[in-house]
């Protein structure tokens, strides 16, 4: 859209009259822009009117959804000649997706060859977590190493402190024989990463504690199983439960695999006292007739990370289109059932967004939780996930503070313009407050 004919500004007005032969010999140059009044509220005004006539705002609301997604018709009215050459470039377009097909299923291949080799080493990590084997004098040396390369910003005082601190819990330790592998590592390591830490309570907390692996398993048909291995706790029977992604045959428009659906295991609680979905309020009931009490259960589902194992089920596209036909019908008959429909979009919406969720966490724990375990367990991968924020929110202040030091700049021209008009002569001149913010 062309900016706005500012007054005394049409010579630059996008017309015809503003041709290098027209402009100085027109009358449009001579005339006075049109003005609006700012009294009128034609906006406010026609809000009103429509907010005061639901019918004719419902069938602009369903003129306007007709016309999402359609084309301009552009391309029906070109020539033959020029269509048949598009057909050509849709032809060639297909070659390249076939080829994007084949490169998706050679890097799913290269990506499952490479997750064999790094078994053996989650095997050992594994082993080390629950006690079972104690790291080499090599593998300790490097590791101390590699976290003392990746501390910025500490003083030497410092990490003799934090070492001297280090050494004495090691010694009180070893001394007490109390303290096996690496007590509460994944609860840790979950508890670092976003999303997955909004959704872990209190009362998952001593649960996840008795986590000791979380590992991840490529299927035969594009998707992933990740298992969560437990150790023996009060909660539940299970030893492992498994959370498997599928994702569709075909590739989408983008030449990526698109996410499908999500199956969890069922997790056989010994009680509903220890299940942590729930809450559990038991009421008494007195028998009218007989007097006799009893002692009846109320369970009431409320947010927890076990919840991660019971999906959303997204609906299948042709109960999508039946419900929709339904609704359509409904609506023609009836307008009283728009409520029904708004909370059903509603509804959707919020199917949508679950989702949605629970994709990203199975990618999360897939492609930073597992392989990255150790540096969400030290919080060590946590500065790589927030540079990019911090470096966005930096040049958005730099910006800001660029603008406020122009609008500065102005004031005190003016400021100087209006003392000389003053004063006859040049004012003192006052040094500019400059921003000291951080």
């Amino acid at each position: 859209m062309s900016a706005p004919i500012k007054r005394g500004g049409i010579d630059q007005a996008p017309t015809p009259q503003n041709t290098p032969a027209s402009v100085s010999g027109s009358y449009l140059n001579k005339a006075l822009p049109p003005t609006i009044p700012s009294t009128i509220k034609e906006d406010e005004e026609l809000r009103q009117k429509l907010l005061s006539n639901p019918l004719l705002l419902s069938a602009i609301e369903g003129k306007l959804n007709t016309l999402i997604g359609q084309d301009s018709g552009y391309f029906d009215q070109l020539p033959k000649s020029v269509k048949n050459r598009v057909y050509g470039l849709k032809s060639l377009q297909q070659q390249q997706f076939k080829l994007e097909a084949e490169f998706q299923a050679d890097l799913l291949e290269l990506e499952k060859k490479y997750h064999e080799k790094h078994i053996p080493l989650f095997a050992q990590r594994r082993e080390i977590i629950v006690g079972k084997k104690e790291p080499s004098e090599s593998q300790i040396e490097e590791g101390k190493k590699l976290i003392e390369e990746n501390e910025e910003g500490e003083e030497d005082e410092k990490a003799e402190e934090d070492e001297a601190e280090e050494d004495e819990a090691e010694t009180a330790a070893e001394t007490e024989g109390t303290t096996k592998g690496i007590p509460s590592f994944w609860l840790t390591a979950l508890e670092n990463l976003n999303p997955i830490s909004d959704i872990i309570t209190d009362r998952d907390t001593e649960l996840l504690g008795s986590l000791e692996n979380v590992k991840m398993d490529y299927l035969d048909s594009p998707g992933f199983k990740l298992t969560f291995v437990f150790g023996d706790n009060d909660s539940f029977s299970d030893r492992e439960l498994t959370k498997t992604y599928y994702y569709q045959k075909e590739l989408g428009y983008s030449g990526d695999f698109i996410y499908d659906h999500a199956e969890g295991s069922e997790i056989h609680w010994k009680d509903n006292e220890h299940n942590v979905t729930i809450v559990v309020e038991k009421r008494k009931q007195r028998n009218k007739h007989t007097k006799q009490v009893r002692i009846i259960e109320k369970l009431t589902p409320i947010d927890s990370f076990f919840n991660f194992f019971d999906p959303p089920i997204p609906p299948k596209p042709e109960e999508d289109a039946e419900e929709g036909a339904e609704g359509k019908e409904e609506k023609d008959d009836d307008e009283e059932d728009k409520e029904d429909e708004e909370g059903d979009e509603d509804e959707e919406g919020e199917l949508e967004q679950r989702l949605q969720m629970d994709y990203e966490i199975g990618e999360l724990i897939k492609d930073k939780l597992i392989p990255r375990a150790v540096d969400w367990f030290t919080g060590e991968a946590l500065q790589f996930e927030f540079n990019a924020d911090a470096d966005e929110d930096e040049e958005e202040y730099e910006e800001e503070e660029e603008e406020e030091e122009d609008d500065d700049d102005d004031d005190d021209d003016d400021d100087d313009d209006g003392e000389k008009g003053e004063n006859g002569g040049e004012a003192g001149k006052t040094q500019p407050a400059e921003c000291k913010q951080q």
